[in-house]
């Protein structure tokens, strides 16, 4: 048995900035990520989407050149190397987390209590006066028949091709963000939201001038839609039904 000043669970934002302090200030930490250093912010979440997004924006940028007098026949279009970009990007920030645990022992693997006090972790047991639980959480499943046959966030950014034609259920942040995206490289959009207006913890006059700004670039968004079932053809196209 290993003993320790504090063990940290989960090396998110939280989990690693305390680690860190712990390290800073004498203690003897241990940090244990079954993962990625980072969080889902760093490695499946805000980073990764802006460096798509920036590659979305200059890809509209560039189509849109002619109309101030720039001529840009002849370009195309690489979603893998926008992913290849994404990934250095994600990289490089990673290994700045990697830097601020210099301190710290890193353990990975999927920690699990087998005492009030102490952590496994594979055959290693740790113990410690101070247990720090930062593990985040994990994205709602969606409550539609046939949901199984639908990815998620993660999925879609392991993804280093688009398909043509793309349904996104939730026109939230996330949501609005995949869907600028896939509309800038070429596929063809569509999002669903079930509340009245999307991004709806946003001011509604802005989340309007969004939606409509997304219809201009030729995303079709639907509101008040609640997605009932998701099938899959014997072509592989699936198809999703909704009551609005």
């Amino acid at each position: 048995m290993i003993h320790c000043d504090i063990i940290v669970i989960g090396a998110g934002p939280g989990g690693y900035e305390t680690a860190a302090r712990a390290a800073a200030n004498g203690l003897d930490a241990i940090i244990v990520e079954r993962d990625q250093p980072g969080g889902t912010c760093l490695n499946r979440g805000c980073i990764p989407t802006k460096a798509l997004c920036r590659s979305a924006e200059v890809a509209v940028t560039v189509r849109e050149a002619f109309d101030y007098g720039v001529s840009t026949s002849g370009f195309t279009l690489d979603y893998a190397a926008a992913c290849a970009r994404r990934d250095a990007v994600v990289g490089e920030l990673r290994q700045g987390v990697v830097t601020l645990l210099g301190g710290v022992r890193t353990v990975v693997g999927e920690a699990r209590f087998t005492g009030e006090r102490t952590v496994a972790v594979g055959d290693e047991v740790f113990t410690a006066p101070m247990v720090v639980i930062a593990t985040g959480s994990c994205p709602a499943p969606l409550r539609a028949e046939g949901s199984e046959l639908a990815v998620d966030s993660d999925r879609v950014l392991e993804m280093d091709r688009l398909p043509a034609e793309i349904t996104i259920v939730g026109g939230g942040v996330i949501g609005m963000e995949f869907a600028s995206i896939f509309s800038a490289f070429g596929s063809k959009v569509s999002v669903l939201e079930y509340c009245h207006e999307i991004l709806p913890p946003f001011d509604r006059e802005i989340a309007k001038r969004l939606r409509m700004a997304m219809k201009r670039r030729g995303v079709d968004v639907s509101v008040q839609a609640s997605v009932s079932r998701i099938s899959k053809a014997d072509d592989g196209r699936m198809s999703v039904d909704y009551v609005s």
